[in-house]
């Protein structure tokens, strides 16, 4: 069903089929990456090293490569009004 939340398909399916959508949902890589952000407050910076490190550690196994990822943390952030600090390659 696209564009039903697991809210909505809840109250169209059978409870058992709406626990296993629920069961098997795995977060994109950008609801990641807002996940780590979110606390930052408004014009505050935020690191690449760090929140790709974060990321990755919550799931090794994510297919998007750094720089994509990069990408998403910029669009984000830039959103929210947050400064990026470009800190990958720093040891």
């Amino acid at each position: 069903m696209p564009g039903v939340t697991h809210e909505m398909a809840a109250g169209f399916l059978p409870r058992e089929e709406a626990m296993r959508l629920q069961a098997v949902y795995k977060p994109t890589a950008a609801e990641r990456i807002d996940a780590v952000i979110h606390p930052i407050p408004v014009g505050s910076i935020v690191s690449v090293r760090d929140t790709i490190a974060a990321v990755r550690k919550d799931d090794p196994f994510l297919q998007e490569t750094d720089c994509e990822l990069v990408e998403i943390i910029v669009d984000e952030a830039r959103f929210r009004g947050q400064f990026v600090l470009f800190d990958i390659r720093e040891s």
